[in-house]
């Protein structure tokens, strides 16, 4: 029995151990679908893990790069826009701008600013003006085409930035950076900085560690303007597929921007329209950690699968796989942690309740208050609580909490930007964005400085900065709408143009900075009185303009308030100044506009406003004068009066007459070359009707030489024919045309041109051009003389002449003005003065010529005297050359 029993234990033993190993089977099948099902989920959710980090790098990479490109363009800018004040351009016309001395001025501007290599100032042909390069190293910039046509044009001054292009003396790649600037007279110049590519890659990586990181600056329309890493070939480039209309969205899964592989892509718009940041993660990269988790997991389960017959050594292996595990996912989020602190932004993290997960060191630095609140699990709502008892001052509680319920609603809305501007003047912007787990991303940007930038811009853009009235843009905007307001509400307004009298004076006797006081309280005085309504602006130089509004229906009345109100500032300006302990008295000219009863533009309201007050100049100054219509009528008078006069220039409308000069026994010793104008339509015109406007319009360079060019040639042919070989010419000679600084230059080529003689050619000079600049005159005169070239003073006794210059001048003649030999036998004084001018003209060795002799008892008191070289009526009047000629001939026949 006891055997059998044996037996029965030993056959159970087998039995028990098959179950066992059955047992052992099922639970070995079942431990590693367990492991491969944990070990599925597992990398699944570290692949979520790994996109999601991805997108929160490439954000934050973008974020950063945003705000260093967007400081840079904004120095940039800043530059270009300051050379408007720098150099003073609204106050001076272009051919009032010494380039020597901008350049120096803008050289030392370019020099603050790291970024920008050379900065031009160049007119609308592209023609530098100014550069901050050396003197005498200055070149025009290789600027794309239609760039400068582009930049000068956009109504609205703004930075324009030029596609990369290759610089011809640096052989690098460049961007040119754009902003027209206006001159008083409303013409434009264009500022240009030269920018280096490889400047603006090194602020956009900001030293960024992400390998196999790609980031672009690019336009919305694709175009590629820097890179990282560089890929000059590429720049310029159009990038597809373009992220214009995409530029604000979360990071993406998609083709990286330059190596068109699978990436994650974030892109920003900057502070510049169109222009937008990227950055561009390689999917190898974000992956790089899950698939070395992935592996590792992996090689977990297989060691579970494998050694399962040892539970013991598969638990102790599985816990030191998941402790290995655990440990890089601290290390991960140590990385995480590490990033975060090194923001400039503020960043704050909650989870789907809206309490705290993490946060950063800046988000403490913007809201200190929140140190002693803030801890992981923290309500967000009741650290808003704390906020608003900081920031919203002494309001009722229920305000805080309707605007804590509003900040929480908002967070519901999915991305969301706002900002906040704190009671110490600080703008915080803040983004939110949701999380895929219903958490919401809080970044918080300190934009205090980039917002007062902007509003410094604006400052300048809008305002005079000497004075803080509006500058010509603003009052034109303002101007254009009470145009259409008062013609709609039937009210009158009316323009003042303000011009101080004598400001010139004042700023070459006392300086500029004297009359930038003058200018600041003058300011002051007319806006006192107009009321706060109106509008009182500063066009440039000494011109305000006053915008008077919401007057009487009635235009008399209408009429009458604007006198008031013009009067008073009449008053106002005329009371003493003190300008740096100096008293000083001012008065202006005002010229004023109404308007409201028609449809009028802008432009042309403030040039009859403009037109009123130079007839207030020309009538005494220091007075009130309103638009005439007859007032436009001159000046489009003369307008055409000069269109007519180029155009004579360019078709040779002018001729030559000549009068002839004799001695006192009628002997011809030469003659006077007199310009006469044959107008298609006015027909024979004299000089007295157009010289002056000559004079004003500086045609009279042109016509001056024109003249010379022509005596020279007739000096030739004379010389040709012995009767008339020796005859002199005087050829008259403007100021403009004699402070030319070639017009010793071109003298001498007219004769050698015309193989005249020059001791027959004989310059005839007023004593106002000799004495403006007497070295110069001087230096000139001398020059000449040695040519041979006879000079004389016309019409002398006239003016203020100094005998100390007068002996200095290396004169051959003086000309008695014809005023005086008209009055002889009439007024003793003029009598005596040309006995005067006679004797002294005898004792200094020079010839005396009388002009404008008619009678024979003229000739006579001359001839007794001592004058003995007449030119008049008497003897001849001015003719052309054929009439002039055949008057020798007779002479000479009769003789």
């Amino acid at each position: 029995m006891d055997r059998r029993a044996a037996r029965d234990r030993c056959s159970l033993m087998p039995q028990r151990l098959s179950k066992a190993t059955l047992s052992a089977v099922v639970v070995t099948a079942a431990l590693i679908l367990s492991v491969a099902a944990a070990t599925t989920l597992l990398a699944r959710n570290l692949y979520t893990g790994a996109i999601t980090d991805g997108k929160s790098q490439a954000d934050r990479f973008v974020t950063g790069a945003q705000a260093a490109v967007n400081r840079s363009l904004l120095g940039v800018d800043v530059l270009l826009a300051s050379l408007s004040s720098l150099l003073n351009l609204d106050s001076m016309q272009a051919d009032w701008l010494e380039g020597p001395l901008a350049g120096k001025l803008i050289q030392g501007a370019t020099r603050q600013n790291l970024l920008v290599r050379n900065v031009w100032l160049m007119d609308a042909q592209g023609t530098v003006v100014a550069s901050s390069e050396s003197q005498g190293a200055e070149t025009n910039p290789e600027t794309p085409p239609s760039f400068v046509s582009e930049a000068i044009n956009v109504p609205v001054s703004t930075l324009i930035i030029s596609q990369p292009v290759i610089s011809p003396r640096s052989a690098e790649q460049v961007l040119f950076f754009g902003r027209h600037l206006k001159l008083a007279d409303g013409s434009k110049l264009l500022a240009v900085a030269e920018v280096p590519v490889n400047l603006i890659t090194t602020i956009l990586v900001q030293g960024a560690d992400i390998s196999q990181l790609e980031a672009t600056l690019e336009r919305g329309n694709g175009q590629l303007l820097a890179s990282m890493p560089a890929q000059d070939a590429l720049n310029g480039v159009i990038l597809n597929p373009a992220l214009g209309s995409n530029a604000s969205v979360n990071a993406r899964e998609m083709q990286s921007r330059i190596q068109q592989r699978p990436a994650l892509v974030a892109s920003r718009p900057m502070l510049y329209n169109d222009l937008l940041i990227t950055a561009s993660i390689p999917m190898e990269t974000v992956m790089a950690d899950w698939r070395f988790q992935v592996r590792l997991i992996g090689l977990v389960g297989l060691a579970f699968s494998l050694f399962l017959a040892g539970a013991g050594f598969a638990a102790v292996r599985y816990l030191q796989s998941m402790g290995r595990a655990q440990r890089s996912i601290s290390d991960a989020k140590a990385t995480t942690d590490r990033a975060l602190e090194s923001m400039e932004s503020g960043f704050l993290l909650l989870d789907a309740q809206r309490k705290v997960v993490t946060w950063n060191r800046r988000y403490l630095e913007m809201y200190p208050w929140q140190a002693g609140e803030i801890k992981a699990g923290a309500s967000f709502e009741k650290m808003l609580m704390v906020t608003a008892l900081e920031t919203l001052g002494d309001v009722p509680e229920e305000a805080r909490v309707q605007w804590v319920a509003n900040r929480m609603s908002l967070m519901s809305q999915g991305v969301h930007s706002h900002e906040r501007e704190f009671p110490n003047g600080r703008i915080i912007e803040i983004t939110e964005r949701g999380t895929p787990d219903g958490g919401v991303v809080i970044v918080y940007q300190d934009v205090t400085r980039l917002r007062r930038a902007s509003a410094e811009i604006e400052q300048l853009a809008f305002f005079d900065p000497l004075t803080g009235l509006p500058n010509r843009r603003l009052l034109t905007d303002r101007l254009q709408q009470a145009l259409v307001a008062t013609v709609r509400s039937g009210r009158h307004g009316a323009l003042l143009f303000m011009d101080l009298d004598h400001f010139k004076t004042l700023n070459d006797t006392l300086g500029h900075d004297v009359g930038d006081l003058l200018l600041q309280q003058v300011a002051q005085r007319v806006k006192g009185c107009v009321r706060e309504a109106d509008t009182v602006a500063r066009l440039g130089g000494d011109e305000f303009v006053v915008m008077l509004l919401d007057l009487s229906p009635d235009a008399a009345e209408a009429a009458r308030q604007t006198r008031l109100v013009g009067d008073n500032v009449l008053r106002s300006i005329n009371e003493p100044y003190t300008l740096k302990g100096k008293h000083y008295r001012s008065s202006c000219s005002l010229g004023a506009a109404m308007f409201g009863e028609k449809q009028q533009s802008a432009a042309e309201l403030l040039k009859q406003a403009d037109i009123a007050m130079y007839q207030v100049k020309n009538t005494g100054r220091n007075a009130l004068c309103f638009f005439d219509p007859g007032m436009l009528a001159i000046i489009e008078s003369r307008a055409n009066l000069e269109n007519d006069l180029r155009r004579g220039i360019s078709e040779s409308q002018f001729e030559l007459y000549y009068q002839l000069q004799v001695t006192d026994n009628g002997t011809p010793v030469g003659a006077e070359a007199l310009i006469r104008w044959h107008h298609p339509l006015r027909g024979l015109v004299l000089p007295g009707e157009f010289i002056n406007l000559a004079e004003e319009t500086n045609l009279i360079v042109p016509i001056g030489q024109w003249v010379l060019e022509q005596a020279c040639k007739q000096l030739a042919e004379w010389q040709a024919t012995p009767e008339t070989a020796e005859l002199q010419l005087s050829v008259n000679v403007s100021a403009r045309q004699f402070r030319q600084p070639e017009f010793v230059e071109h003298v001498r080529a007219t004769l050698r041109a015309s193989g005249a003689r020059a001791s027959l050619l004989k310059l005839e000079l007023t004593e106002s051009l000799v004495l403006d600049n007497v070295d110069d005159t001087i230096e000139k005169m001398h020059a000449l003389k040695s040519l041979g070239v006879r000079f004389s003073m016309d019409d002398f006794g006239t003016g203020h002449s100094s005998l100390a210059y007068l002996t200095r001048l290396p004169l051959d003649q003086l000309k008695i003005d014809q005023s005086f030999v008209h009055n002889i036998g009439l007024q003793a004084a003029d009598s005596m003065i040309i006995q005067t001018i006679i004797g002294m003209g005898n004792n200094l060795g020079l010839e005396v010529l009388a002009e404008g002799v008619e009678t024979e008892a003229q000739r006579a008191f001359l001839a007794a005297h001592g004058c003995h070289l007449c030119q008049g009526y008497l003897f001849g009047r001015p003719q052309p050359i054929d009439a002039f000629n055949g008057g020798l001939i007779t002479e000479e026949i009769t003789a």
